[in-house]
Parts: structure tokens; sequence; C-alpha cells
């Protein structure tokens, strides 16, 4: 799939337009008085134009399903480094992105910026087909499927629904009865981690850090409902 990126990259550089033939802008920028013409690379697939060859790159590869960066512990592969990088803090737990309102930890700043909507009163992501709202389009994505029974994820021994893996993997700890979430303060187990948080918060008037086995749990992940 490289040579079809190579194909268009080239493309795009003999016949480089400036940005105001895309957008009919005038795009002239004063430099030591001199103008300079600011060009763009144009994807010869969809006419997304980009100011930067890599840029035009990285988009090609949304086309192509090129993922050319590989991870070395699991072979898991993805279309930037970047996301390669930010995937490989999942083998090593590492969480820098940390939320100032409840300590919950993430991989990425955007899984960060998304976490932070759920604690906003404002909630512009309506559903269609009954009267909830939620803080951010995934958590309406994940909503619909208790009207079209599409889960993705199901359990094999309650048939219960799930929108996400992580949060199947959390539920079957129910079946098998597992409890590896024990509180400091009373000792107390708990199966999945939203709950032990929960239990802190209630009963010792504490804030806990995010001590999940993965950061795509949530307190969504024990009332996720099922058909």
């Amino acid at each position: 799939m490289s040579f079809m990126i190579d194909k268009i990259l080239s493309s795009s550089y003999t016949n480089r337009r400036p940005l105001e033939l895309l957008t009919n802008t005038s795009v002239n920028i004063s430099l030591n008085n001199k103008q300079k013409e600011r060009r763009m690379w144009k994807c010869e697939i969809c006419e997304k134009s980009f100011d930067r060859p890599s840029l035009l790159t990285r988009h090609i590869r949304t086309h192509t399903g090129e993922k050319p960066h590989e991870c070395d512990i699991c072979s898991k592969a993805f279309s930037t480094s970047s996301s390669l990088n930010t995937h490989r803090r999942i083998h090593s737990g590492e969480k820098p992105h940390i939320c100032d309102i409840c300590n919950k930890r993430f991989t990425a700043s955007s899984n960060l910026y998304y976490h932070k909507l759920t604690h906003s009163k404002d909630k512009p992501h309506k559903c269609l087909q009954c009267s909830k709202s939620f803080s951010t389009p995934g958590d309406l994505r994940c909503h619909l499927h208790v009207h079209n029974g599409t889960w993705p994820y199901r359990c094999s021994i309650c048939t219960r629904g799930f929108s996400k893996q992580t949060n199947l993997k959390n539920h079957l700890l129910i079946h098998t009865g597992q409890k590896p979430f024990q509180c400091q303060f009373c000792f107390k187990k708990f199966s999945l981690s939203c709950n032990l948080r929960s239990h802190i918060r209630t009963n010792h008037n504490e804030f806990p850090l995010d001590f999940s086995l993965s950061e795509n749990q949530s307190s969504s992940s024990i009332v996720e409902n099922h058909d």
C-alpha cells in the first residue's frame, strides 16, 4: 500500500496549488517584505488538502488501511507512531494524564478530555429514541445498543451485552467469583474497581486514586443494559 502513498505524494508535489485556489481565500504571507505563497498537498481520493506532506501521508493511511507501526510486545499495528507510543503505555502501566476532579488516570490526553466531560452537567448528545442525554458522542453510541440490541460483546454465560470488551472481561469476574480489588481501610473485596471506588467514597469519606485494571472501565460498566 506504500506505493499508493508515494504515488499520491509525488502527484501532489508536482501539482501543488496555492490554498486560495482551493478555498477562494487569499493566503499570501508577508515575510521580510516578500510575499510567500502557502502551498497545499491534496488527497486524490477525497480531495482533502493539507499544508504538509507528512500530514497527507498520515491521512492517506485512513484510506489504504496501512499500519506500519507495530507493537513489539503484542504485534498490534497502528497508522502513526504517536498512536503506537500511547498504546505501549498499556503494557508499561504508565498513565500520565490525571483527572483533577476524581484522580482517575489515563494513557492518552484525549481519553482524559472525554472523561472530564462525564463530570459536566452539560449533556448535549441526545438520544432520538428516548429522553436520555449524554456528555460525549461515545456514550451516546454505547447507549444506542440498548435500543438496537447490537451489542458487540456478549457474555456466553448469561448473554448480557456490553459495548466494550474490557467491560465484558470485568463482568466475567462476577461469574468466576474473583474479587481482585480490596479496600485498604476495611479489607472488603470487590469484583470491579469502580465498585471499590464508590465504596471508599461512601463509607470512608475518601477520594481514592484510580486503581482500575483498565482505563476503559468506568462506572457505566456495571449498569450496561442487555436484551
